[in-house]
């Protein structure tokens, strides 16, 4: 319910290891230590911080891509 609730009132949007233009937010932030423009992510409710939670996203994404790859051979 809370997530719902601050959806709606803050302009972000879920992050998406597969779309370029998050990876490339997520990148000026690991350069940098700060967002470009502030953080344009929501926080899922198991995470304690955005940067943690886009690592952990992007690693899942990357490992499933991987493994599925590998597996077709």
């Amino acid at each position: 319910m809370l997530t719902t609730f601050r959806k709606s009132f803050v302009p972000q949007r879920d992050f998406d290891p597969s779309n370029l233009e998050d990876l490339l937010e997520l990148k000026y932030f690991k350069d940098n230590g700060k967002w470009k423009k502030g953080c344009p992510f929501y926080l899922d409710e198991t995470f304690i911080e955005v940067p943690a939670m886009c690592y952990t996203k992007y690693t899942h994404y990357m490992l499933e891509k991987t493994l599925s790859k590998s597996a077709r051979k």
